[in-house]
């Protein structure tokens, strides 16, 4: 008994859900702190003198009856400024936030949709937009590739091995070549991991509506998540396939791979040619079946 390849999230995923959430909570924690300390400042202020609660003013005069100040630009403007404890807090609030940034920035799996980024004099470039067009017909390629092979003789040849008492089981030989096409599609240049279950009863309920528009169009229905980074949700291609008078729902479904239109037709082609390969099969046995008994 084979057991098909399962797709399970792996630990990048999980990091990569996590990051922004990470981040976010970091600006969150850096502000409550600031709007925390702002207000225990504020409150104490007013506690102790309500006058300096809008000047703050009273540190400033316990340091000149101390000492003699010369009435610069400095002394006048900006130490009052600094040594306020409020501007304090919003200076440290402003510094902490810019780190928390630049960390962020220096983190590509946090900003890896971006093609470019700039910051002052740096440039950050996530994604060659040159090697991805070169990536993508590569990948076309090898789908069709897949389609060749799908339809030649060596899949008509590893059809015939399914053969058991003139007759072949439609879904024994389709799971088959579900999972040599997984192996196909984990390697590169596809790097699309899925996993797959053959229905002929008790279909999900979650996929109804798929299922239904499937067997209404007669093709495979797509439906991708419409957020990448979410690991909860999955990607699906789902196709209702009817062989002697037999339905079959073919779910595929991934949590990282979104599938394309070469993808739908693909599998469609995959159901079809194994439909017709079973046929011809089951035909010329039968036809050499009926010649040997005609000679005997």
């Amino acid at each position: 008994m084979r057991f098909p390849f399962q797709e399970r999230r792996t630990l990048f995923q999980w990091i990569n859900m996590i990051i922004p959430y990470i981040y976010t909570i970091g600006i969150l924690i850096i502000v409550a702190w600031m709007a925390t300390s702002s207000l225990l400042i504020g409150i104490s202020t007013w506690q102790e003198s309500p006058k300096a609660f809008f000047l703050q003013n009273a540190e400033i005069k316990e340091i000149e009856a101390e000492q003699v100040i010369q009435d610069t630009a400095f002394s006048i403007i900006i130490q009052p400024f600094v040594q306020s404890n409020f501007h304090q807090v919003i200076f440290r609030g402003i510094f902490l936030l810019f780190i928390w940034f630049l960390l962020f920035l220096l983190i590509p799996v946090a900003f890896k949709r971006l093609k470019r980024f700039k910051f002052m004099n740096l440039e950050f470039e996530v994604d060659n937009i040159e090697q991805a067009a070169i990536e993508t017909v590569e990948i076309s390629g090898t789908k069709a590739k897949l389609m060749a092979y799908f339809t030649g003789d060596d899949a008509s040849g590893r059809t015939l091995e399914f053969l058991f008492r003139s007759a072949i089981d439609f879904k024994e030989v389709l799971e088959y070549f579900l999972e040599e096409t997984q192996v196909g599609y984990k390697n590169y240049p596809i790097h699309g991991a899925f996993s797959f279950q053959v229905y002929t009863r008790d279909t999900p309920e979650k996929l109804i509506d798929l299922i239904e528009e499937s067997k209404e169009t007669g093709e495979a229905v797509v439906f991708n998540k419409t957020d990448e980074l979410n690991i909860w949700k999955k990607n699906y291609l789902v196709y209702h396939f009817t062989y002697d008078d037999l339905e079959f729902i073919t779910v595929i479904e991934s949590f990282t791979y979104s599938f394309d239109i070469i993808d739908k037709y693909l599998f469609e082609l995959l159901h079809k040619t194994i439909a017709k390969n079973i046929e011809n099969i089951e035909y010329m046995v039968a036809l050499t079946n009926s010649e040997q008994m005609e000679n005997q």
